[in-house]
């Protein structure tokens, strides 16, 4: 998968940025400030209708502006037609809270509809909370990994965050008075159902990280994470169990049991890693997580989704990022920013530098 053109307009400090380039690597450099993780942050909005940096929307549009536009064309294999297809997509979004998307040619007006086109996994200072971070930001993860490869999976978790929507609006209600009980009895039921199978596509798809860290690590890179891998043991619902917390619910107005409340763990041998590790080993776990993300998602779909490294230096030492190095051959673009570019070495050739 390669992005070949990006465009941008009014889109945090970038006024207006186009670049036209399908180069292996795409060096970003400028000063604080610039733009270099803004402009990552593009592309992972395109891909995810979603700041990568946890930017609402609206913090998003440039200062004084009434509204952005993100844009860009890439190709993508098709294994139907055995050759790589040219795609178009483009997002605005304006202060009154319009959204337009256009993919191909075709308008919608929500921004799920990007998910699944371009796809791309990500690194930056963020990443850290992946291991030190609450089990919220390690399902935002995982749900981003597996929707942008499998689309009946987005389609199950939207139907579930309907459903705890308006279980948790009827238990809202309870505060004016008696709700409907046969009504939650229905929500409960519908919750342990897709519950069952967000479970299991999460469980075979950690499975598979799981084996590609082992992998990773065998092959010479993370050799320091030989002993950390991923615990995942969600708790069997059922109605039932969901119908046993009733009284709970209904005093705290809340849904209190379901895969919305789900985690994984990281553990080092048989100890959990989220207190333990320092911020260089955190740093270099979460660059091991994102690999191996992108091992599922090219097991998934055929082809390595496009890589974003912002801020990788830092904390990480210098045997370290040289081992890095040796990975940025298996993806077809990446983009990287606030790094020593002379470490590109041989793959400095394939790179263009883009000055902001």
């Amino acid at each position: 998968m390669v992005l070949e053109s990006l465009w941008v307009q009014g889109f945090r400090v970038l006024a207006e940025q186009r670049l036209d380039s399908a180069a292996p690597i795409v060096a970003v450099e400028g000063g604080n400030g610039a733009g270099k993780s803004t402009l990552l942050d593009a592309v992972y909005f395109l891909a995810s209708g979603k700041s990568c940096l946890g930017f609402s929307n609206s913090d998003l549009i440039r200062e004084g502006g009434n509204y952005f536009v993100v844009g860009g064309a890439y190709r993508s294999a098709d294994p139907v037609a055995g050759t790589s297809v040219r795609h178009t997509v483009q997002a605005m979004f304006t202060r009154e809270g319009h959204k337009e998307v256009r993919i191909d040619g075709s308008v919608y007006h929500a921004f799920v509809h990007l998910i699944g086109g371009l796809r791309v996994v990500q690194f930056n200072f963020n990443s850290l909370f992946l291991v030190k971070g609450m089990p919220s930001v390690r399902r935002q993860f995982l749900n981003s990994l597996i929707a942008s490869s499998d689309h009946g999976y987005l389609e199950t978790l939207s139907a579930y965050a309907a459903v705890v929507t308006h279980k948790n609006a009827l238990l809202r209600q309870s505060s004016a008075g008696p709700v409907d009980g046969s009504l939650l009895d229905v929500f409960d039921e519908q919750i342990a159902s897709l519950s069952a199978v967000i479970y299991a596509k999460r469980r075979a798809v950690l499975a598979v990280m799981n084996r590609e860290m082992t992998r990773l690590v065998s092959d010479g890179l993370f050799a320091p994470l030989a002993d950390v891998s991923i615990a995942y043991n969600p708790e069997a619902l059922s109605a039932a169990s969901i119908r046993a917390l009733r009284d709970r619910e209904l005093a705290r107005r809340v849904c209190l049991a379901g895969c919305h409340l789900d985690d994984f763990t990281l553990l080092r041998g048989n100890r959990q890693l989220r207190e333990v590790t320092s911020l260089g080993e955190a740093k270099l776990i979460a660059l091991l997580l994102t690999f191996a993300g992108a091992e599922y998602m090219r097991s998934a779909t055929g082809e390595y989704p496009i890589l974003l490294l912002d801020d990788l230096e830092g904390d990480i030492d210098s045997a370290n990022l040289d081992r890095l190095m040796h990975l940025l051959p298996r993806f077809e673009q990446v983009f990287v920013t606030s790094f020593d570019f002379a470490r590109l070495s041989g793959s400095v050739s394939d790179a263009v530098f883009v000055r902001l």
